[in-house]
């Protein structure tokens, strides 16, 4: 997801060591940034990877084998498996 060019209205205050501070500075500069936006913008992409892994699931072709064979025929694949594909999403939908 890209930052957008919007107004930046919000602020946020954190407290940080010198040492913390110092890096961060140095990795800005370095950047061409100021220290606010560098760590905007690391805040958002550590945001976007969590959320990230928490939405997609990555799985070997082996794994992605036995996934599809337990949703073609979830009942012979494992005792209660089947059952699963009965009761309501948790998710949702």
């Amino acid at each position: 997801m890209e930052p957008t060019t919007s107004a930046k209205t919000r602020r946020i205050e954190i407290r940080m060591t010198d040492e913390e501070r110092d890096l961060e500075q140095a990795a800005a500069a370095t950047q061409g940034q100021t220290l606010s936006e560098f760590v905007r913008q690391a805040a958002r992409r550590e945001a976007e990877q969590v959320l990230a892994e928490r939405t997609s699931i990555a799985l070997s072709p082996k794994e992605a084998g036995r996934f599809l064979a337990a949703l073609d025929d979830p009942a012979s694949f494992e005792v209660g498996l089947g059952a699963l594909t009965e009761r309501p999403s948790v998710l949702g939908g």
